[in-house]
């Protein structure tokens, strides 16, 4: 069962759960590209409470929330099948005005944390965040930002954003920081979406994102002479300026820098024509980082 508070500033709640085999490695450790349905109960009990329709584009204006950011970090812990989860969530309305007090980007961020009950101190074995954009996904092109927040969640006290939020960094910075001590590999391939990758928002699904994602790095790292077996990707930032819808191509390009015991990774999706011509600007870009573990 779903517990809820609310207060002025902030939106909390929990709910339980389970580990599910789907999220879950062959050592039983959480795949942190897995953990997107894990979430869900928290997003429709607790902001499904007061907005039911935050995911249904063709009632009231259509404003619904649209995965902009996203952010997920696991730590090793074994969670075998079946473990008991605690989910502790916290919500959040970050808005920027113009001058005029017009809406001019707004966002409902959803903090959380899964924690394991079975064992009495009950640590932390993942955290989650999500920059979710308010967007009229069916408006023109130009009509998609909302003119106010939605009623629904109005009670919300709206904050900026600051620096240290995910939002306050450009897509542009995704990449792949090297030190004169790294092994540097890069790569860039074609790509392209068919329409079983895409979801009910039209767009490609956030998770093929991710898994595709790490089957380049793992790909590269073993065309390279290392072992795919040893890279533990637990940390990992999503970035959607622009989506794919099926049908589209794409450029991909794939960078990772290796320590002796640490790697970090960074993949970006252009837009593409199918003939290796792509867009200027990144349309969505991937930051993984984890320990390489030798056995």
């Amino acid at each position: 069962m779903s517990m809820v508070r609310q207060s002025i500033n902030v939106l909390e709640g929990t709910t339980d759960g389970i580990v599910e085999s789907r999220m879950l490695n062959m050592n039983s450790e959480l795949v942190a590209s897995k953990l997107t349905g894990a979430v869900g109960s928290g997003l429709y009990k607790i902001i499904g409470k007061h907005w039911p329709d935050c995911y249904d584009p063709r009632q009231g204006d259509g404003t619904v929330l649209l995965n902009h950011i996203l952010k997920f970090e696991t730590f090793g812990e074994i969670c075998p099948e079946g473990t008991q989860l605690l989910k502790e969530y916290q919500f959040r309305l970050v808005t920027t005005r113009q001058d005029d007090g017009r809406l001019k980007r707004g966002h409902v961020v959803m903090n959380c944390k899964l924690l394991n009950k079975e064992i009495e101190s009950q640590p932390l074995v993942a955290r989650i965040e999500y920059w979710m954009a308010l967007s009229r996904l069916l408006a023109p092109r130009g009509e998609r930002v909302p003119k106010d927040v939605p009623a629904q969640i109005a009670f919300l006290r709206e904050s900026a954003p600051t620096e240290g939020d995910l939002v306050f960094r450009d897509i542009a910075s995704y990449r792949c920081p090297v030190a004169d001590d790294d092994r540097n590999f890069q790569d860039t391939s074609p790509h392209a979406f068919h329409i079983d990758r895409s979801d009910q928002f039209l767009h490609i699904n956030t998770l093929v994102y991710m898994e595709q994602s790490l089957d380049f790095l793992a790909l590269l790292y073993q065309n390279s002479g290392g072992n795919s077996a040893h890279l533990r990707f637990r940390e990992l930032t999503i970035y959607f300026r622009k989506p794919f819808v099926p049908g589209q191509a794409a450029v991909v390009e794939v960078e990772l820098a290796e320590k002796t015991d640490r790697f970090q990774g960074a993949v970006r999706f252009y837009h593409a024509d199918g003939k290796g011509d792509r867009s200027e600007r990144i349309s969505t870009a991937i930051l993984v980082s984890g320990p390489v573990i030798r056995f």
